[in-house]
């Protein structure tokens, strides 16, 4: 059974939910059978936030969350993103000189 982290962006820390979905949210499925950590970004998030949920699942994939329950999980998986929320504006992907 996978387990489901939420990001709060207050805290900038990951907890556990029962939410396997969300939109205005951060949210991480670890998957033990399959040893990979899917990363949800909504649309709304900003590109600020995205980073800082990716660093702390970056950590998360090295080793590991703590559950409430004492066990560890997501440690030595492989990290991989979903969703276009907290990507540069398309304004931001050109520069505003033209290349001589």
């Amino acid at each position: 059974m996978p387990v489901y982290l939420e990001y709060n962006e207050s805290t900038s820390q990951f907890f556990e939910t029962t939410r396997n979905m969300a939109d205005d949210a951060i949210i991480v499925v670890v998957d033990e059978s399959q040893k990979k950590l899917l990363m949800s970004v909504p649309t709304g998030i900003g590109m600020i936030a995205r980073r800082s949920a990716e660093r702390q699942v970056r950590g998360i994939s090295k080793s590991g969350f703590m559950l409430g329950s004492g066990g560890r999980v997501g440690q030595n998986h492989e990290l991989q993103i979903i969703g276009e929320g907290g990507q540069l504006p398309d304004r931001l992907r050109e520069s505003p000189r033209e290349v001589y």
